[in-house]
């Protein structure tokens, strides 16, 4: 290791290099400040200032160089060590490369690892897009879902005034009016049954806000209720057309409820 003792200065000319800039510096409590005691002076005519070398094989050997705070530094350089023993230059040189293996294998694992946070940030933003597509999907269905329950509850206003006029009247046919009193309670009870499914759906909308696989089971209740409440009209359906094998005088009544049912389509 070399002394650090002021009288080690030279100013030989084979030490300083005034061409080339100055290289990087490390701070050194006991080699730094103004070198004022000296003669060297940088290009500005200045007073030099006290540089510990930081680069490759150079890496520890003490130099003066400019001492400009303000605009740019002169490329003055003077020497204050020798250079170091071949075997030592060898040695540093080996270490600098390592460190500069070392640092572009840490960069390019930070290029990976950004690659992998783009990639994973771009399907996040995808996945965010597709659900704010199925909110909307399942916020109009349920839209149709009430649609068709208001739907329903016109129809039994309707047959509610059908019931009554044909209560006023004397049906001698009693199979045609067992038929459609279970026609009556059928439609009844499948109101009800909608509207408890209205009311658990409009629950189970606020929770599959938060929750996409929740929506995907609300959703596909939905449709089963869809496919349920079309075969319960097929069956209605297929109960309206035995009316028409009765009573001639029930035909036109009947008729009018089956307008009603396709309306509801």
């Amino acid at each position: 290791m070399v002394s650090w003792s002021e009288g080690s200065y030279s100013s030989s000319s084979s030490d300083s290099d005034v061409s080339s800039p100055a290289p990087p510096a490390i701070l050194c409590v006991e080699w730094r400040g103004l070198a004022a005691d000296l003669s060297a002076r940088c290009e500005h005519e200045s007073i030099c200032e006290k540089y510990v070398a930081f680069q490759s094989v150079d890496s520890g050997r003490r130099f003066l160089g400019c001492a400009q705070n303000e605009g740019p530094k002169c490329g003055y350089v003077e020497w204050v060590d020798p250079e170091w023993p071949p075997q030592l230059k060898t040695t540093l040189g080996r270490l600098w490369d390592m460190y500069e293996d070392e640092n572009k294998l840490r960069l390019s694992d930070n290029l990976a690892n950004a690659e992998g946070n783009f990639k994973v940030l771009k399907e996040k933003e995808k996945m965010e897009k597709d659900l704010r597509f199925f909110k909307l999907d399942f916020a109009k269905m349920v839209a149709d879902k009430e649609q068709a329950l208001a739907e329903l509850g016109n129809t039994k206003i309707a047959l509610t005034d059908r019931k009554k006029e044909l209560q006023k009247k004397s049906i001698s046919d009693k199979s045609a009016t067992n038929i459609y009193q279970v026609f009556w309670a059928k439609a009844e009870k499948d109101l009800e049954l909608m509207k408890k499914e209205l009311k658990l759906m409009k629950q189970e909308r606020e929770k599959t806000m938060k929750d996409s696989d929740e929506v995907m089971q609300e959703m596909e209740k939905v449709m089963q209720g869809r496919d349920a409440l079309k075969k319960d009209k097929n069956k209605l359906e297929y109960m309206t057309g035995d009316l028409f094998n009765h009573k001639e005088e029930t035909k036109s009544k009947i008729r009018k409820v089956r307008e009603i049912l396709d309306g509801f389509e």
